[in-house]
Parts: structure tokens; C-alpha cells; sequence
């Protein structure tokens, strides 16, 4: 029993450190643009703010990402 508990709790562990930014990732605060979808902010790297919007690189512009020190990031969609 003992063992069960440790594999799961080291499961748990395991995808919680993947899930987490990457230290040289940064970390935006993000607003949607899309015309009548209004704001919706959300908080991650560009990589999450993709999956999140389910935005891609392509021409329209799908939010903007601003963070303390670097120039602001923008996401794209189809």
C-alpha cells in the first residue's frame, strides 16, 4: 500500500514540473484581440496563450502578451 502511494504521489509530482513555464520561458499577461470575443485575459508563455486561444501563427492577430522588462509578444490565427 505504502508503494502505491509513493508512485502516485510521485506521478502527481512528475506532471505538475512539466506542466510548470520553463525558467527561460516568459511568462505574459495576455488580452485577447479578436472582435467580438472581447478581453480574455489569461496569464502564460506564448506556447500556453496558443493552446489556450487556440490561436496559431498565420496573419490575424489573436492576442497580445505584455511583461515587466521585455517587448510585448503577439499570437496570431488563421
Amino acid at each position: 500500500m505504502a508503494l502505491v502511494f509513493t508512485v502516485g504521489i510521485g506521478g502527481a509530482v512528475v506532471q505538475k514540473i512539466q506542466a510548470a513555464p520553463k525558467p527561460q520561458e516568459q511568462v505574459y499577461t495576455w488580452n485577447r484581440n479578436v472582435a467580438g470575443m472581447g478581453t480574455s485575459p489569461f496569464s502564460g508563455t506564448i506556447t500556453s496563450a496558443q493552446d489556450h486561444y487556440g490561436c496559431t501563427s498565420d496573419n490575424t492577430l489573436c492576442a497580445t502578451g505584455k511583461a515587466s522588462g521585455v517587448p510585448d509578444a503577439q499570437i496570431f490565427q488563421p
